[in-house]
């Protein structure tokens, strides 16, 4: 398992449990995502945009919940995708 995968798979879950990332951790993790692969490059765009859209979500307790559990559908397709 790459560095970065394993970052992915950390940070996916510590947001689905009610944590945060931000953009500076995201892009030191994970400074090239174009080398990701599918799976991982989907999960580091919803990643990069959690970390974007912080002030919406402190609005939208709806639009939260449910960039959550997008993370959760991230972290099960990079554990289905084997490492």
């Amino acid at each position: 398992m790459t560095a970065a995968r394993a970052f992915l798979l950390k940070v996916l879950q510590r947001v689905a449990d009610g944590g945060d990332v931000s953009e500076p951790e995201l892009n030191t993790a994970v400074p090239d995502p174009f080398a990701l692969n599918r799976a991982e490059k989907n999960a580091w765009e919803e990643l990069s945009h959690w970390a974007d859209d912080d002030d919406v979500r402190g609005r939208h307790q709806r639009y939260a919940a449910s960039k959550r559990e997008r993370m959760r559908d991230h972290l099960a397709a990079l554990i289905a995708t084997g490492s």
